[in-house]
């Protein structure tokens, strides 16, 4: 056995390039999660005419959602069988895996208690990785199991239903984009759900994917908010090549009632907590606990605002 040093120092030179070379293709599953070589899954973002004033129930009609089995593993059967119909478009690639093992890579740094586990096997000349349930993640699948955190999990698939006009609420049903990046000298392709694709208000589509997540509207004040929420949001676009990430403000009852838009690249400064606006009214909260260093940016004239209106005017 191996053991290999994740210590973030080690990583602190310049970075080796990531570059995207671009979709060479895409599938959809349907909802027995049967693999379609097509776009039928593929959804279009009708945009609301007020971000700002939008009511979704994210509880309703959980009862008749149409689930998938959480337990099964599919490992890397979907994208395997897009590969043997499009043997042409694969020629000297390094490896090739899902976009959620890369992301759970690309996040060990920072969430370090998050276990993982992958296996890698060599066939001609690429490497191929699985990702494969942890036992630390099926204990947290059994707890939630018939519990609110299910139903909570549920939500962002009811946010989507609502944006794209999905007729069955479900979360078997995915449209999947099949991406070429490289790494250095490396060449990688995997493959990635993506949520929709935005409609131009001339009804043309867009020329991108769009990503549709939610939170609470209290979650934004709060340090872990930046350090692990933009984080995970962030790999998870930058991987796929989605630019534009638009998010449900929601409350503890799961009803949405504004949407905000985030751009994936400008989400490594947010989460990056910069004190670069030159306003008295405007604090940023530090704090150490639980051998964790947080920033919090708090609204103006908070009660930690420290310097009086008579030495700044």
């Amino acid at each position: 056995m191996a053991r290999l040093n994740t210590d973030i120092r080690r990583f602190d030179g310049p970075n080796s390039g990531f570059k995207h070379h671009g979709e060479i293709g895409c599938f959809s599953l349907d909802i027995t999660r049967e693999f379609q070589d097509d776009t039928r899954q593929r959804k279009y973002f009708i945009k609301p005419s007020n971000y700002n004033n939008v009511r979704f129930d994210l509880t309703k009609g959980y009862e008749g959602m149409v689930k998938r089995d959480e337990y099964k593993n599919e490992q890397l059967d979907h994208i395997l069988k897009w590969i043997r119909i499009h043997e042409q478009r694969i020629t000297q690639i390094d490896f090739i895996c899902d976009r959620s093992l890369l992301k759970r890579l690309l996040s060990t740094l920072y969430t370090r208690k998050e276990d993982w586990k992958f296996a890698v096997t060599l066939h001609n000349g690429t490497y191929y990785l699985c990702d494969y349930h942890t036992n630390q993640k099926l204990e947290l699948k059994q707890q939630m199991m018939g519990g609110k955190d299910e139903e909570m999990c549920a939500w962002g698939f009811k946010f989507e239903q609502y944006l794209t006009a999905n007729l069955q609420y479900n979360n078997c049903e995915a449209f999947y984009t099949v991406v070429k990046s490289q790494v250095g000298a490396h060449t990688l392709v995997y493959c990635g759900e993506v949520d929709a694709v935005p409609v131009n208000p001339d009804g043309s589509m867009g020329e991108h994917y769009v990503e549709f997540k939610t939170t609470s509207h209290s979650s934004l004040q709060r340090g872990s908010f930046k350090r692990f929420k933009l984080l995970k949001w962030w790999t998870q676009s930058v991987l796929a090549d989605v630019p534009e990430i638009v998010c449900g403000l929601r409350n503890d009852a799961g009803i949405v009632t504004k949407l905000q838009t985030y751009k994936t690249q400008h989400l490594p400064t947010m989460a990056g907590s910069n004190v670069k606006i030159d306003d008295p009214r405007l604090v940023h909260l530090l704090e150490f606990s639980g051998g964790n260093i947080t920033c919090t940016r708090l609204p103006p004239d908070s009660k930690y605002t420290f310097l009086h209106k008579w030495y700044t005017q």
